[in-house]
């Protein structure tokens, strides 16, 4: 992404299922540990977080430079993305990541992702990616309590592995993950900031149903419409021809 693309904000989206804990008068955090372990209980618990196996989402994008709304249906399984969207004008776009390969295919042809890093690739795939999230880390620090899109949030910044700058926002009251203000992971570095908002359950744990990007002057808003969790097959995440074709 010279701004996120749709497949890793679809896995960013499928990465914040939770609950509002009851955190009244509860003693401020002064660490990692204990913000993101705030974080997985908001969530759920960490039971709840390893047993989302399989998502199936659909909904509508909407955004800068964008005549009418498109519509997209998303599948997920850990370390594996399906990413389908069809324009106003009947067009469709897909992307995808088969474990190693991220690709996308549109009305220009296929073509295959060899600018971010797999590892980034690789964490936005990862649906239980709160009980990993460290693991991704060179170095994640504590930052205190700061406003972040109007909220006092609690501020995590970090290195990841491939070298980008990763800030994550808390909110102090329920635990939630409320955004990220972070480097692009290809080779542009844009800043980019997300937003999650509206959450709410579909038979599991909650789900952020608003999602928005900005970098620069550009935004992208994903509105979730239904979520399923129901068993996916892993021939859902077979490479098109185009795309071995290109390999």
């Amino acid at each position: 992404m010279t701004r996120p693309n749709a497949a890793t904000l679809l896995t960013v989206a499928i990465a914040i299922f939770s609950i509002a804990p009851n955190c009244a008068h509860a003693a401020p955090l002064t660490s990692v540990e204990a913000v993101l372990d705030k974080y997985k209980q908001a969530l759920g618990g960490v039971d709840s977080i390893a047993h989302v196996q399989s998502v199936t989402s659909t909904g509508e994008i909407d955004g800068t430079g964008m005549a009418a709304k498109a519509s997209f249906v998303s599948f997920a399984k850990p370390f594996k993305t399906l990413f389908k969207v069809t324009r106003a004008d009947g067009s469709e776009v897909a992307s995808g990541f088969d474990g190693s390969v991220s690709w996308s295919v549109d009305a220009k042809g296929a073509s295959i992702d060899k600018d971010t890093p797999v590892e980034a690739v690789r964490r936005d795939a990862d649906l239980q990616y709160p009980l990993h999230e460290p693991t991704y880390f060179n170095k994640l620090e504590f930052n205190g309590v700061t406003k972040f899109e109007g909220r006092s949030c609690y501020w995590l910044h970090g290195i990841t592995h491939w070298g980008k700058d990763n800030n994550q926002f808390y909110d102090v009251r329920t635990g939630l993950l409320q955004g990220y203000r972070f480097q692009a992971d290809d080779s542009s570095g844009t800043v980019v900031v997300v937003l999650f908002e509206n959450y709410r359950s579909f038979g599991g744990p909650l789900v952020a149903t608003t999602i928005t990007s900005r970098s620069g002057d550009h935004r992208r808003t994903f509105a979730y419409k239904t979520v399923s969790y129901a068993p996916l097959a892993d021939s859902v995440f077979d490479l098109p021809q185009a795309v071995k074709a290109l390999l």
